[in-house]
């Protein structure tokens, strides 16, 4: 090998990029060995059981579900073609010096440490825990349908209360709302929607108010960043804490994604360890961060 030769392998040896690249062969020449996957011939793709089954996995994880015959055989092309599309690009040296590669590898690492480490099953015990101490995560929440009639402080000022409990005392006596009030882009009536998707349209107060009532008699005036409001639930539905097989698929994929994720993070952590990171930062110290 001559000077320049050696010099830019010298260079190599010391570049991070070379030895993360080279862990993340080692993790895949690994993972294969785990999947069972053979020795390949050159220019031979060969996809064993355990890739197939990582690949079901994948696709349960975005869906809820296991695929079904066509849908698992479109992702094994789809995967072969990336395999293919990966051979090609490397071999005209579309991989060298690319920050879109580098971020990639990054993730194809990330990946194959995550399927390094055995996700186990969760069992029924871990599954009915995780759903007590999350109730509120998978359960049906609180929901009211509303009309509403407005009293617009822009347009009426100080006398939006007064003008909004007339409205309120003619709702009662039985008036019909249409064409009450003042026009505004706020809808006069919604269908079942939750609190926060109450908030989301009249702020958080009137939420929380519009939800201490039932369904039937008009209440106000209710305060809103808009105005004063006369408003009538017209239908209601409470919350419903759903039966445990219902949901029993959903926990297993937080429990599961919850295990992945807490394995990446201790496996980048680990290996960023094994280097020695320098940082020049501008001012000689890191940025402050606001503590939480």
């Amino acid at each position: 090998m001559d000077g320049k030769g050696g010099g830019l392998f010298q260079r190599l040896l010391r570049e991070p990029l070379a030895h993360f690249l080279a862990i993340g062969a080692a993790i895949f020449a690994f993972n294969a060995m785990l999947n069972r996957d053979a020795e390949a011939p050159e220019g031979v793709i060969q996809i064993s059981q355990g890739r197939i089954a990582q690949l079901e996995e994948g696709f349960r994880a975005v869906s809820g579900r296991g695929p079904g015959p066509q849908e698992l055989k479109a992702i094994v092309d789809d995967f072969v073609m990336e395999e293919i599309a990966y051979r090609e690009a490397v071999a005209m040296g579309l991989d060298a010096d690319d920050t879109v590669v580098r971020r990639r590898m990054r993730q194809k690492l990330d990946f194959l440490l995550e399927d390094m480490t055995a996700i186990n099953e969760p069992t029924e015990a871990e599954l009915r825990e995780q759903l007590a101490r999350e109730p509120l995560r998978y359960s049906q929440p609180a929901m009211r349908a509303i009309r509403q009639v407005l009293a617009s402080e822009d347009k009426r000022g100080g006398a939006a209360s007064r003008d909004a409990q007339a409205f309120l005392g003619r709702l009662r006596a039985g008036a019909n709302p249409e064409g009450m009030g003042d026009a505004s882009m706020l809808p006069s009536a919604t269908p079942l929607t939750s609190e926060i998707g109450i908030a989301t349209l009249f702020g958080d107060a009137f939420a929380a108010e519009v939800f201490k009532h039932g369904a039937g008699e008009w209440f106000g005036p209710v305060k809103s960043v808009f105005g004063y409001h006369a408003v009538q639930i017209t239908h209601l539905k409470e919350a419903e804490t759903p039966a445990f097989d219902a949901v029993r698929e959903q926990v297993r994929n937080d429990i599961i994604q919850q295990r992945r994720i807490a394995q990446r993070l201790q496996d980048q952590q680990r290996l960023r360890e094994r280097y020695d990171v320098r940082i020049d930062w501008p001012g000689g110290k890191p940025p402050e961060v606001p503590v939480q």
